[in-house]
């Protein structure tokens, strides 16, 4: 695994940390990132030595959504614009059937594709600040990463509709009430809680643990695996049919 630039990773027990590291930045998504992430979670996965992995942000905020100045044109250092990574094209799936346990502790405001990326993850806790934006219609985008799926088999269909369709933000209190989140703990506390969480589970069989999963995500894997497609078709019309919003390149970019 390369050296990471964007994302800062460590274990602290049993438990692997990783940590959006763009604090300046509001932990903005560019498609460097989204590389480390996958090298991330697949070093976490073999590492025989972590039974849990833990993600959260730097700073103030979990992930303010995909930087603006990626999403008009600047390529990151392997040449990548966002929509071009695995992360987003097709990383879902293989976040969501990971087969040790993940948690997402939410910091702060998570934007866009820093709430699809929560969405494959086994528990979401949430500190008070954190704020959940779903922009996309307003932008004149699909939402990605197996949302379309993931949404309403979180919340029910109703209110993932009303979510999507509203472009809604929703705050801690109210994501734990539609069942987004499990939790909402004080923010002084959210790491610490997330990473005795983690290492609980930690403590389980780690093959129980991923045959629990397999059966539990049996089904709905080929489901995401469907959604995830589907959202690239309907991408690929609205690109066809020329619906493109002034402040984003290219309609690909829907996560």
């Amino acid at each position: 695994m390369r050296s990471p630039a964007t994302i800062s990773v460590e274990r602290i027990g049993s438990v692997g940390v990783v940590a959006l590291n763009r604090p300046d930045r509001l932990n903005a998504y560019t498609p460097d990132m989204g590389d480390e992430l996958v090298d991330a979670f697949r070093a976490l996965s073999t590492d025989t030595e972590v039974g849990a992995i833990v993600v959260t942000g730097s700073g103030r905020a979990f992930c303010a959504g995909a930087d603006r100045d990626f999403l008009n044109g600047q390529l990151s250092r392997t040449g990548k614009q966002i929509g071009e990574e695995h992360f987003i094209a097709g990383f879902a799936e293989e976040l969501f059937a990971l087969h040790k346990p993940t948690i997402a502790a939410v910091n702060g405001p998570a934007v866009g594709i820093g709430v699809t990326m929560l969405l494959p993850f086994d528990f979401r806790i949430a500190g008070t600040r954190a704020r959940f934006g779903f922009p996309f219609v307003g932008l004149g985008l699909m939402p990605g990463m197996g949302s379309t799926y993931l949404l309403p088999a979180i919340v029910g269909p109703a209110q993932a509709k009303q979510i999507l369709l509203l472009g809604k933000t929703i705050d801690a209190h109210d994501a734990l009430d539609t069942g987004l989140v499990h939790e909402v703990v004080d923010d002084r506390a959210l790491f610490d809680h997330a990473l005795a969480l983690g290492a609980r589970l930690a403590e389980h069989d780690g093959a129980v643990l991923a045959g629990c999963k397999r059966i539990l995500n049996h089904q709905s894997v080929a489901m995401l695996r469907e959604a995830v497609q589907r959202e690239r078709e309907e991408t690929q019309r609205l690109i066809e049919n020329g619906r493109r919003t002034a402040d984003h390149a290219d309609g690909r970019f829907c996560s």
